[in-house]
């Protein structure tokens, strides 16, 4: 089930009335978040049939949450709940509930179809990032990383560091107030003999090398751009006018005998719109991701 998240971004309430045949029973909730597979449990007590509890799930981020209900160990509830910032807020284009909810199935559909055409489309998400570390001060990053909420280095959390995104949005950097050269690669260790007065000393610096990194950070758009929800509301229009039979726009040949008709390959790229195609066209990748050929 999809929710649309909008401003302020509170809480999102989910109700769930206690099922027929239960009485005075504990009720535990489980709330995972596929985000980071983190889980928050809570608990009810002493709850019977026709009992309404609620559930709040965050609405900082555009996530998947999982909900299970346990009842005596049984579950007796399991869904999925999306939460979703919409590109255009429909509460702000209708007077009438009938109009805001006509207009948010417009504008899903208009953001599929963008989202279709930017992969990761324009939402704020919670991601969990895997590294192994160079030895160096900078732990290169691919995604458009906002900021880092935890870091876990060899499956321990670090407490006593804090860590933050480079200017140029390129790599994570343990924060400094002091003056600091950062390595911008490994220390060079030559192999040493052993002593009996000194032995061999591993060189740390930054991220150790070789040493397991789980980053959880935030990342994509903080707020939806202001041509993004400009070309949203172009597709809704053309949604609700009945303007995208632009099949029609694409037809290359056409012979009267028989009805042999010929579409030209444009015909399957693109939204329908050339205004919209050109204002998403600078937020096309043509690399998907960074790897090596």
């Amino acid at each position: 089930m999809e929710i649309l998240r909008v401003p302020p971004y509170a809480d999102i309430p989910v109700t769930y009335t206690i099922p027929a045949s239960v009485v005075d029973e504990d009720v535990t909730v489980l709330i995972t978040d596929m985000a980071d597979l983190s889980v928050s449990t809570l608990e009810f007590e002493e709850l019977s049939t026709g009992d309404t509890i609620t559930i709040n799930l965050p609405g900082r981020y555009d996530s998947e949450y999982r909900v299970e209900i346990k009842i005596l160990d049984d579950i007796v509830f399991d869904d999925s709940y999306e939460t979703t910032r919409p590109y255009v807020n429909p509460s702000t284009k209708g007077n009438t509930a009938s109009e805001i909810s006509a207009y948010a199935d417009s504008e899903g559909i208009a953001r599929a179809i963008i989202d279709s055409i930017v992969g990761e489309g324009f939402y704020y998400k919670k991601k969990v990032l895997n590294f192994t570390g160079t030895g160096s001060d900078y732990l290169p990053i691919w995604d458009d990383v906002k900021k880092v909420l935890s870091v876990y280095e060899n499956n321990k959390l670090v407490t006593d560091r804090e860590y933050e995104v480079t200017s140029d949005k390129t790599a994570i950097v343990e924060k400094s107030t002091d003056n600091i050269n950062r390595a911008e690669s490994a220390p060079l260790v030559l192999p040493a003999a052993s002593s009996d007065s000194l032995d061999p000393q591993f060189v740390y610096r930054g991220f150790g090398k070789t040493w397991d990194y789980r980053i959880t950070v935030e990342y994509g758009y903080s707020s939806v751009p202001s041509d993004i929800v400009k070309a949203t509301e172009m597709l809704v229009h053309d949604i609700d006018c009945g303007k995208l039979d632009y099949y029609k726009r694409f037809i290359s040949s056409y012979n009267t005998d028989q009805y042999r008709i010929q579409f030209d390959k444009g015909l399957f790229e693109g939204t329908g719109n050339i205004l919209v195609d050109k204002i998403l066209s600078k937020y096309t990748k043509s690399i998907k991701k960074l790897g090596v050929l």
